[in-house]
């Protein structure tokens, strides 16, 4: 399946103490999960790890919700089975890894900043057709959120695939389309944004 999904996730805007709770993780991470918490706890705080986990989670979700329209976001049933240490660029710690949600199983990248934790999400594990972008804006205001992030990505688009008349759709099920003169195109495209920071991913063949 060519698809892509992402989150991110503003670590000034959490609650931490919140976040190490477990009557409030518990509702994000599965048992499996929260023994591989442990094990990452001595690199990880437990609330990047449950944000962390909350990112793919809603990745997933993102990427299958375009095959599977009525399929309803639960966080516990997708499950993060493996998560290593990734390479990550200055300033920042990386991780990766495989969710999994029944028979489907796809691997992660997360990208953890003094900001946020972003995530994405591929169907395989060679990431070299996805490409992504993350900015911090002026305003956290929802309207702002979404008319800055679909001009980022338009603004990459165009960069990267010059002499096109991109724009973004949503479709009929809510997710974001990208046009080429009123036309859908094959070009799988995910948008989020929490607080003030923004991002996408897309898929290119």
């Amino acid at each position: 399946m060519l698809g892509t999904g992402n989150d991110i996730v503003a670590l000034a805007a959490i609650d931490v103490e919140r976040s190490r709770q477990p009557k409030f993780y518990s509702k994000i991470l599965c048992s499996s999960e929260q023994r591989i918490g442990t094990e990452f706890e001595c690199q990880l705080p437990v609330e990047n790890f449950v944000w962390l986990a909350w990112s793919v989670k809603e990745s997933v979700y993102k990427f299958l919700q375009k095959f599977m329209p009525e399929l309803v976001f639960s966080p516990t049933r997708i499950i993060i089975a493996k998560l290593e240490p990734g390479l990550g660029f200055e300033g920042t710690v990386a991780y990766k890894g495989i969710a999994q949600y029944y028979n489907y199983t796809l691997y992660f990248r997360t990208i953890i900043d003094k900001g946020y934790i972003f995530s994405v999400v591929n169907f395989s594990d060679d990431f070299t057709g996805t490409h992504w972008g993350i900015k911090q804006i002026e305003s956290s205001g929802h309207a702002y959120q979404s008319y800055a992030v679909r001009e980022f990505l338009l603004t990459d688009l165009h960069k990267l695939l010059p002499g096109n008349n991109f724009t973004i759709d949503k479709s009929q099920h809510g997710w974001p389309m990208i046009m080429n003169n009123d036309k859908e195109i094959p070009l799988p495209v995910s948008l989020a944004h929490h607080d003030r920071y923004i991002a996408y991913s897309f898929q290119l063949k």
